[in-house]
């Protein structure tokens, strides 16, 4: 019985790391939408987008701003 030759051995690295960053990546995803962080984090950042930008915008009246459009 003779050495076994490993002619892919780049190649099969490259690949097993693909596989390792999808694996890692699929649990990060999963523990994001089982544990609703995503909707926890808009949960607190919502008030400082509010604070500091949505309430600084000037306030317009939508009905004023397309009367008179349609003749």
């Amino acid at each position: 019985m003779g050495k076994q030759t490993t002619c892919g051995c780049p190649i099969k690295r490259l690949v097993w790391l693909i596989v390792k960053i999808a694996l890692a990546a699929y649990a990060i995803l999963f523990t994001i939408f089982y544990f609703n962080l995503d909707t926890k984090l808009f949960y607190r950042i919502m008030p400082i987008l509010n604070k500091y930008h949505y309430d600084v915008m000037p306030s317009k009246d939508f009905a004023e701003s397309i009367k008179g459009r349609n003749q």
